[in-house]
């Protein structure tokens, strides 16, 4: 397997350090892809009225990084 890594810059740390507890877990499972979850799988929720269109990283954060 590749050695990938993950451009984390830019973001606030706290989702920063979220994304990179999911890529471990991530690898973990990968290398043990027999091992099973310690819980139940849940189905996430999903929106009912489908995908709306494509969003850039400004309009989701929108006015969040502003230096006013």
């Amino acid at each position: 397997m590749e050695n990938r890594t993950l451009d984390l810059g830019g973001l606030p740390e706290p989702i920063a350090r979220g994304l990179e507890v999911v890529a471990q877990m991530a690898r973990t499972m990968a290398l043990n892809p027999d091992e099973k979850p310690a819980g139940p799988l849940r189905e996430l929720p999903a929106w009912p009225l489908g995908v709306i269109g494509p969003l850039s990283r400004e309009e989701i954060y929108g006015d969040y990084n502003c230096r006013c």
